[in-house]
């Protein structure tokens, strides 16, 4: 039954932010408000196991893809920080700003956990560096870039909001932040 309601929730997450309540889950599910409570205390648990969940999730990618053989260690970069839930994927941009409105400690753990789990990261990129397939570059700048390039995604004025989905837009933005905008290599003066 855990499972049925933390389905359904990211299923209303989907559809409707964060905003969803109680109410709407059971309705979804056909049962109780009182089935739920069975199973979870609130519905800030519910969405702290869903955000919980996530974050395995995305930690378990990043340590299949850094595992990976068969992968340059840019590719491994790449995938990694697109690394998102299937389920998310498709999400609309604006629940990033409703959890933080809705559920401030949810939003802080998931803002966080993009703030400072770099370590596979960090090591690839000294990796790259060190084989000569990266560019030195100073990583802090880096990290602050691609954070900057997060939150001006999940900012609703964003010009770039709600023209494609979360995963097409972090596709995007890693494929500038590691290849850049220039069609052809520039020529070294």
């Amino acid at each position: 039954m855990r499972e049925r309601i933390l389905n359904e929730t990211i299923r209303l997450i989907q559809r409707q932010g964060f905003t969803f309540t109680v109410s709407d889950l059971a309705r979804g599910l056909a049962i109780s408000k009182r089935t739920i409570y069975e199973h979870f205390s609130s519905k800030e648990e519910i969405v702290e196991h869903i955000i919980d969940g996530m974050i395995r999730h995305i930690q378990q990618r990043e340590r299949e893809i850094a595992a990976d053989e068969t992968l340059t260690v840019l590719e491994k970069i790449h995938q990694i920080l697109i690394c998102l839930p299937q389920e998310m994927e498709k999400m609309d941009l604006g629940m990033l700003p409703d959890l933080k409105r809705s559920h401030y400690p949810q939003w802080e753990k998931l803002d966080t956990f993009f703030r400072e789990e770099w370590g596979i990261v960090t090591e690839l990129m000294e990796q790259g560096m060190a084989e000569g397939s990266i560019k030195r570059i100073h990583m802090p700048l880096f990290i602050d870039l691609y954070l900057g390039s997060l939150h001006q995604i999940y900012d609703l004025r964003a010009t770039v909001k709600h023209q494609l989905p979360l995963g097409e837009l972090l596709q995007s933005v890693m494929d500038i932040l590691l290849f850049g905008i220039a069609a052809e290599k520039r020529k070294e003066s």
